[in-house]
């Protein structure tokens, strides 16, 4: 799932949290469907509270079985996506994901009571951020209804959020309308400020810029080597800083570039690398030169923790001239992998240059954009275009979610694994003390980086979009890239 689809996503549900940015340094995790909620002490079960008179878009309330019905259909083992993993948190989420188990055993409602009570596999301090994210959204009965499961994302969702769709989607645009139904946020919104959402199904964003450029429509995303114009002739969210990284991962299970043998080979490749001369060359200095993975913003976040992020072309040569010294070769250019079409294509055209200067042959390996991540999962990669916006603004979200052994077949796509690592960030999930859990997180993150070499930082993200000033008057975009579409207006 796209970005873009998270939008609409959020825009048609609610979730048990939020998150408040009012301090964008420190995000608070606030109370949205669930009116109060609360761990025990050693963080292995949580009890949420939901509020009264929150409903569905067709007047059904949201009970705490709103959500365990959600939860058991996103563990089903025929129907489980791509973040269906999140549930292996819970007791008996990885008995239900494999088949082994009929129900989520973990997590009990009661309707009376309002209280949706959820025992973790291990102690989870961030599981209160986590219950916020779309995968764990509620549903309503009339999802019991379908013969067939796939009909309710194919047909009118019935949410809880600010809007509700005005018709199933088709291939061209998904429309939505404001849900009078809709209880509010956690910032005293009541009411949509919108009557009515389109959002037009394009291409790739130079297709979609182009469409806005043509009056085709109100906002856009801003394609790579167009954020100049965008910021000169129209109003953007360039000023966003979203919690989100650019990178490249490098398949560990590889025998070119991974294991211990190939280190000083990706020592080189990362050092190589002139990031800044991306920044401006493809993104006009819009994004932030990244230092690691984990961006400003996320609480526990350490500056310049990455030692082989800075260009210097004498080391990676060294680096190189090692790697070549202890009897390696390339008997291939190394492949480097993106989904064609997204606007990498210059990116990794640089990299590539920068790698031929220290000797080392590269060529681009561009994959469809509807399969490239199936591939990367599969196994295709050897160095690899990858993107992460925060789920959730946790450390974790970061470390585990990308980078953990539990994520191989996931969104660990360089299949990077070492024990030590895992130890730290499963340590660190668990502590309930923010500054002791920074410094695992800090930990585990130096080992990424610095003693594996296992991913290549390329840039921060900002914001992304285009709107036209004349007629949006205000566009708000959160720090996990969310469009709060709620608070979007126009003029009269």
């Amino acid at each position: 799932m796209t970005l873009d689809a998270y939008q609409v996503v959020n825009a048609l549900y609610d979730g048990l949290t939020d998150v408040s940015f009012e301090d964008p340094e420190n995000p608070e995790v606030v109370g949205l469907v669930a009116e109060s909620f609360e761990p025990n002490e050693d963080a292995t079960e949580w009890v949420f509270t939901i509020r009264d008179g929150v409903n569905f878009s067709d007047g059904e309330q949201v009970l705490p079985s709103s959500f365990v019905r959600a939860w058991e259909r996103a563990t089903d083992p025929d129907f489980a996506g791509d973040y269906s993993y999140l549930f292996g948190f819970i007791e008996g989420g990885e008995e239900k994901l494999d088949g082994t188990a009929d129900t989520l055993s973990g997590v009990t409602a009661d309707d009376e009571a309002m209280t949706l009570t959820v025992r973790m596999a291990a102690p989870y301090a961030n599981f209160d951020a986590v219950a916020g994210f779309q995968i764990f959204f509620p549903m309503p009965s009339a999802v019991d209804d379908l013969t067939d499961q796939a009909e309710w994302e194919n047909g009118l969702m019935i949410g809880n959020g600010p809007y509700k769709m005005a018709e199933p989607r088709s291939e061209q645009e998904i429309v939505l309308e404001r849900n009078e139904e809709w209880a509010g946020d956690f910032q005293g919104t009541e009411r949509a400020s919108l009557d009515r959402l389109t959002f037009g199904v394009s291409q790739d964003p130079e297709s979609a810029y182009n469409a806005f450029e043509a009056g085709e429509g109100d906002t856009a995303n801003i394609p790579p080597g167009r954020v100049t114009e965008a910021d000169e002739n129209y109003a953007t969210t360039l000023d966003v800083n979203v919690l989100g990284t650019y990178h490249f991962e490098i398949n560990q299970e590889d025998p070119v570039v991974g294991g211990e043998a190939n280190l000083d080979l990706r020592k080189a490749v990362s050092l190589a690398i002139d990031r800044e001369e991306i920044n401006e060359a493809v993104y006009d200095g819009s994004r932030t030169t990244s230092t690691g993975i984990t961006p400003e913003g996320i609480p526990g976040w350490q500056e310049g923790i990455c030692e082989f992020c800075t260009y210097d072309a004498e080391a990676a040569q060294a680096s190189f001239d090692a790697w070549t010294a202890a009897g390696n070769s390339l008997s291939s250019p190394l492949r480097i992998q993106f989904n064609a079409g997204a606007g990498h294509e210059d990116v990794v055209q640089i990299m590539i240059d920068n790698l031929s200067a220290i000797g080392i042959d590269a060529v681009a390996e561009p994959f469809p954009t509807e399969t490239y991540f199936t591939q990367l999962t599969d196994g295709a990669c050897q160095i690899c275009r990858s993107g992460w916006y925060a789920d959730y603004p946790t450390y974790d979200n970061f470390m585990y979610d990308l980078f953990h052994t539990d994520a191989i077949g996931g969104n660990n796509h360089g299949r990077y694994s070492n024990p030590e690592f895992d130890q730290l960030i499963d340590d660190a999930k668990s502590e309930t003390d923010d500054e002791a859990a920074a410094e695992m997180y800090n930990q585990a993150e130096q080992i990424l980086l610095n003693e594996d070499v296992g991913v290549i930082p390329i840039n921060w993200y900002r914001g992304d979009y285009v709107y036209n000033p004349e007629k949006v008057t205000s566009f708000p975009q959160s720090p996990v890239g969310i469009i709060a579409y709620e608070k979007v207006t126009v003029t009269s």
